[in-house]
C-alpha cells in the first residue's frame, strides 16, 4: 500500500519515540474525515499514550458537569507478538522509529524497528479515514523478522474499554455501555455500544485480510470477546526476511446518521470497502482530499518553513469538517482531544468559519445550520434569563441548551466558578456576525430565508432587552458582563460587546428592510410567526445609536467602563519569538486589578468591524493594547496581526504569523497534547488571506489590496465570491485574478484598481 511520501512542506514528522512527547504528536499527527476523528496512537498501544476516537456529534453526560464529546471504542488496535512477546516499545528495544503524516493525502505511515535481544523486527504501518466515504477507514500492517524464523500472532481489536479522562475538573468517565461484542459472517468482528444518557448507538466492524506472501505453514484464525472487547487472532510462521502483510477495514456508523440497523449499516460499509479494496480505497480517499486542497490550499513560493505550518493549519480544519451535513460544528480541539469537552464556541463563527466561506461555502453553510436549527433552545434560554429573544449558549453540545461548566481549573491548578454561561453574552453577536460574513460573501438569500434572517431578528430582541437605559446620560448600557479579555470578569460596559451589540441591531434593522423590499412575502411571513412589528423595529435602531462607547477625545477605547482606573502594568520582556512574557511582580490572582489583558478585545473589534474605524484610531488602541496583551489565549494573534498589516507594519504581522501558524507544531502554549488550537488555525489562514493578501468584500466589491513579506515571492489561492470560485495570484510587483467557475461578472477592487471579471476571463494590476 505505501507509496511515495509528498514533499517536506506537505508532511509532519516523529523522528523518534519520546515518551515525555507521546500525547503531543497523537495530537498533531491526528486523523479524520469531520465524521470521526482519531489520535495518532500508536497501533500496539504505548504506556502513557492516550487513544482518542470521537465521533462528531456524540455527547454524552454520565454524572459529568455537563455533556461531553464521548470518546467511543476504539477500533485501531493492532498488535503482533513474536515469538510470545508482545511487539512494543514497553517492552522491547526500539532501534529505530518514524512516523510520517503526510497531509496532502491525510495518511499516516510509520516504520519501527524493534529489537528483541540479537532478533530485529521491522514493523509498518499506514492508516486513513476515507474522506470520500466516511464511514469506512484502514490500517495497514507489514511484519518482517530480519534475523530468525519466529511463530507470529496479529491480534485485531475492537477495544469497548475506553473512557474520557481529559477533565479540568473529576476523574476519567465512561460514557457508554457495550451492547454487543460478536463476530458475523465473513470473518468480521462486529461491536456496538449506546451512551448513558442519550441513548445513541455506536457500532464498529473490523476485519482483517492477509495480502502477500502466504506463510509456509499456513494461518490459523481464530476469534475471541468478552463484554468489552472483540478480537481476532491470526497466527502463522514467518520466515526470515519475508515480509508479511495485511489489510484491516473498518466500518463505523452511528444513530445519529442512520435510521436503520446500526448494525447493518457497519457490515455493509465494511462489506463495501473489501470489495473495492485497500489500492481502489486509498484512491478515492485522495481524490477527495485533492478537491479539497483544490480549493483551499495557499501556495507561498519564497518560505518553504512557513509554507509547512500554514499546510498544518489547513489540514486541521479540513479533516474537522464532515463532507455531509451531520447537524455539528467544529469545536475547539477539532476531533483531536476532548478537552473543552468538545463544546462549541463563538471560536468557530469568528476564527474558522471565514475559512470555510471562502473555500468550501457549503461546508460554512453546514456550521451556520447547526446554529439555526437550535434556535429553539437560544430561545428557551433568553427565557429562562428574563430576557426576549435568543441568547445562544456560551458553550453547547447536541441539545444547543447551555452546557458550560459551574467549575474549571485556572493556570495555576485553583478551582474557579464559571460565570461565562451567565456574563459572556458577546456571543450573541458573534454568531450573527458569522450569519453577515456568510450572506456578504455568498448572497445565499435562501439559507437567510430559511434560517439566517430568523437567527438575526431573534438576536436583536435578546439585545434590546439585555440593554439598560441610564436616565443621566441618555445612554443605553450593558452592564455586569465579560467581554472577550476574560481576566476582568463582571465589568459593565465592555465596548466590544457594546460596539457588537450597536452593529448587530444595526444590521437586524438593515437585514429586515432589504428582505422585506425584496421578500416582502417571505419575510412577512416571518415577522407574522414571531409577532415582529415596524415599531419594534425601529426602536432597535434607536438603541443602537444611544449605546454607550467608551471613547476618548484622542481615538483610545477604554476596554470597559474603568479599565483605564486599574494599575497599569505593562509588559516588558519578550521571548525569542517576540511573544510576551508575564511580568514577574503579577500574580495570577491580582491579574483582573491590571490593565494587563488576556487576550485582543479591543484589538478584535477594530478587526471584525474595520471599516467603522480610521486609521488614526487603529493605531492609537494598537499602540496602547499591544503592551498589555499577554495573549494567552490562542484567540488572540489573528487580530493583532491583521491590524498590524493595516498600519503598514507588514514584518510585525509576519512576526504574528509565524506564532500563531507554529503554535501546535513547536507546542508554544504548552498544552498540544490536549489537542490542536482550531481557533487559532482559522486565525493563521485570516492573517494570510484577510491580512497580508488583504482580501474584504467593500460596498459589494471584492477588494485585493496586498502587502506582502519581501522574502515572499509569490502568493497564490483560491476563494469563492458569490458562486463564483476565483484564483489569485499575487507578487512583488502584481495581482491577478482568473475567473476558475462561475457565470457572472465580478467587480473587484486590485490595489485601488477598479475591475470587471468576466466569466473565464482574468484581470491583472501592477502595484
Amino acid at each position: 500500500m505505501p507509496g511515495s511520501l509528498s514533499g517536506d512542506d506537505w508532511t509532519v514528522v516523529e523522528e523518534s519515540l519520546d515518551r515525555a512527547r507521546t500525547r503531543f504528536f497523537e495530537s498533531i499527527l491526528s486523523l479524520g474525515n469531520g465524521f470521526l476523528g482519531s489520535r495518532a496512537i500508536l497501533e500496539e498501544g504505548y504506556e502513557g499514550g492516550y487513544a482518542g476516537t470521537y465521533l462528531a456529534g456524540v455527547y454524552d453526560k454520565s454524572g459529568g458537569q455537563s455533556f461531553a464529546i464521548v470518546n467511543a471504542p476504539n477500533p485501531l488496535v493492532t498488535e503482533m507478538y513474536v515469538g510470545g512477546r508482545k511487539l512494543s516499545a514497553d517492552g522491547m528495544e526500539v532501534v529505530e522509529h518514524r512516523r510520517v503524516l503526510d497531509m496532502k493525502r491525510a495518511v499516516l505511515y510509520r516504520r519501527t524497528l524493534f529489537a528483541d535481544g540479537e532478533s530485529r523486527y521491522e514493523y509498518e504501518s499506514a492508516r486513513f479515514f476515507s474522506l470520500y466515504d466516511m464511514h469506512v477507514g484502514l490500517v495497514w500492517v507489514s511484519f518482517r523478522s530480519l534475523d530468525v524464523d519466529v511463530s507470529v500472532v496479529l491480534r485485531s481489536v475492537i477495544d469497548g474499554a475506553t473512557q474520557n479522562e481529559m477533565h479540568a475538573v473529576g476523574g476519567p468517565r465512561k460514557h457508554y455501555q457495550v451492547t454487543q461484542s460478536k463476530t458475523a459472517p465473513g470473518d468480521v468482528l462486529y461491536l456496538e455500544a449506546r451512551t448513558a444518557d442519550l441513548g445513541t448507538r455506536m457500532g464498529m466492524a473490523s476485519a482483517t485480510d492477509f495480502k502477500g506472501v502466504q506463510p509456509a505453514g499456513g494461518l490459523q484464525l481464530s476469534f475471541t470477546s468478552d463484554s468489552e472487547t472483540n478480537t481476532t487472532e491470526h497466527s502463522f510462521r514467518a520466515e526470515k526476511g519475508v515480509v508479511y502483510c495485511f489489510d484491516r477495514y473498518v466500518s463505523v456508523f452511528t444513530s445519529r446518521e442512520t435510521e436503520g440497523d446500526v448494525e447493518a449499516a457497519c457490515l455493509a460499509g465494511l462489506d463495501r470497502a473489501r470489495t473495492e479494496g485497500a489500492p481502489r480505497m486509498l484512491g478515492r480517499h485522495q481524490e477527495a482530499w485533492e478537491e479539497r486542497w483544490r480549493l483551499a490550499d495557499i501556495s507561498i513560493e519564497g518560505d518553504p518553513d512557513l509554507q509547512r505550518a500554514l499546510r498544518f493549519s489547513l489540514y486541521h480544519l479540513l479533516r474537522a469538517a464532515p463532507p455531509e451535513d451531520l447537524d455539528v460544528s467544529i469545536a475547539p480541539k477539532a476531533l483531536s482531544g476532548e478537552w473543552y469537552q468538545g463544546h462549541i464556541f463563538w471560536d468557530t463563527e469568528i476564527f474558522m468559519l471565514p475559512f470555510f466561506v471562502y473555500t468550501n461555502p457549503q461546508l460554512a453553510k453546514n456550521l451556520l445550520l447547526y446554529r439555526g436549527r437550535r434556535l429553539g433552545p437560544a430561545r428557551e434560554r433568553a427565557a429562562a434569563s428574563s430576557y426576549e429573544g435568543a441568547l445562544w449558549p456560551w458553550e453547547s453540545a447536541e441539545s444547543g441548551m447551555e452546557e458550560t461548566p459551574p467549575t474549571w481549573i485556572d493556570f495555576d491548578g485553583t478551582v474557579l466558578p464559571v460565570y461565562n454561561a451567565m456574563r459572556e453574552h458577546h456571543i450573541a453577536a458573534d454568531i450573527v456576525y458569522g450569519v453577515y460574513f456568510y450572506h456578504l460573501h455568498t448572497g445565499d438569500d435562501e439559507f437567510m430565508l430559511r434560517h439566517g434572517l430568523l437567527m438575526v431578528l431573534e438576536t436583536a430582541r435578546f439585545w434590546a432587552s439585555r440593554v439598560s437605559y441610564d436616565e443621566a446620560s441618555g445612554f443605553y448600557e450593558i452592564k455586569l458582563v465579560i467581554g472577550p479579555n476574560e481576566f476582568q470578569e463582571g465589568v459593565d460596559n465592555n465596548s466590544y460587546t457594546n460596539a457588537m451589540t450597536s452593529w448587530a441591531l444595526r444590521y437586524a434593522c438593515q437585514l429586515h428592510q432589504d428582505f422585506t423590499e425584496r421578500y416582502p412575502l417571505g419575510t412577512n411571513r416571518i415577522a407574522e410567526d414571531i409577532g415582529l412589528t415596524d415599531e419594534e423595529v425601529n426602536n432597535w435602531q434607536r438603541i443602537a445609536e444611544r449605546i454607550k462607547f467608551l471613547q476618548r477625545s484622542d481615538g483610545l477605547i477604554e476596554e470597559f467602563e474603568g479599565y483605564l482606573d486599574r494599575r497599569n502594568v505593562t509588559i516588558t520582556e519578550r521571548d525569542d519569538r517576540g511573544m510576551p512574557l508575564w511580568p514577574a511582580e503579577v500574580i495570577l490572582d491580582d491579574v483582573k486589578n491590571t490593565q494587563l489583558i488576556k487576550q485582543a478585545d479591543v484589538v478584535l473589534l477594530l478587526y471584525l468591524l474595520s471599516d467603522q474605524f480610521s486609521l488614526d484610531v487603529k493605531r492609537v488602541n494598537f499602540e496602547y493594547y499591544e503592551p498589555r496583551t499577554t495573549h494567552v489565549s490562542s484567540l488572540s494573534i489573528t487580530s493583532y496581526a491583521i491590524l498590524a498589516k493595516e498600519l503598514g507594519d507588514t514584518e510585525k504581522a509576519y512576526t504574528y504569523l509565524h506564532h500563531a501558524a507554529n503554535s501546535d507544531l513547536e507546542d508554544i502554549h504548552g498544552n498540544t497534547d490536549l489537542g490542536v488550537h482550531a481557533a487559532e488555525l482559522g486565525g493563521t489562514w485570516q492573517i494570510v488571506i484577510r491580512g497580508l493578501a488583504g482580501v474584504r468584500v467593500r460596498d459589494g466589491v471584492l477588494s485585493i489590496d496586498p502587502s506582502l513579506p519581501d522574502h515572499w515571492r509569490s502568493l497564490r489561492f483560491h476563494t469563492w465570491f458569490r458562486g463564483n470560485l476565483i484564483q489569485i495570484a499575487v507578487s512583488q510587483c502584481s495581482i491577478e485574478a482568473s475567473m476558475v467557475d462561475g457565470a457572472e461578472a465580478v467587480e473587484m477592487d486590485l490595489s485601488g484598481a477598479r475591475q470587471v471579471l468576466q466569466p473565464g476571463g482574468a484581470v491583472r494590476a501592477e502595484r
